[in-house]
């Protein structure tokens, strides 16, 4: 069996250790997290948003307090 090798010249540029990379693939995953608590904040504001005042006031929020109980999820 032969072994086949692919040598770039972009590996003189990745530290061997791979810090970049692993400081980039953090970075990439943390950005990704935050995208979908965002999402996850928007549909629970939109979800609490279609709700009537008595409802509202059943569950202990106003109008005013929407937009605390999207963020805390409460």
């Amino acid at each position: 069996m032969t072994a086949i090798t692919y040598r770039t010249t972009l590996t003189q540029y990745v530290p061997s250790d791979g810090t970049v990379l692993t400081r980039l693939c953090a970075w990439c995953g943390k950005f990704i997290e935050g995208a979908r608590e965002g999402q996850r904040i928007a549909a629970r504001y939109h979800e609490l948003s279609q709700l009537s005042g008595p409802d509202l006031a059943r569950q202990g929020l106003t109008r005013q307090t929407l937009v605390r109980a999207a963020l805390t999820g409460t």
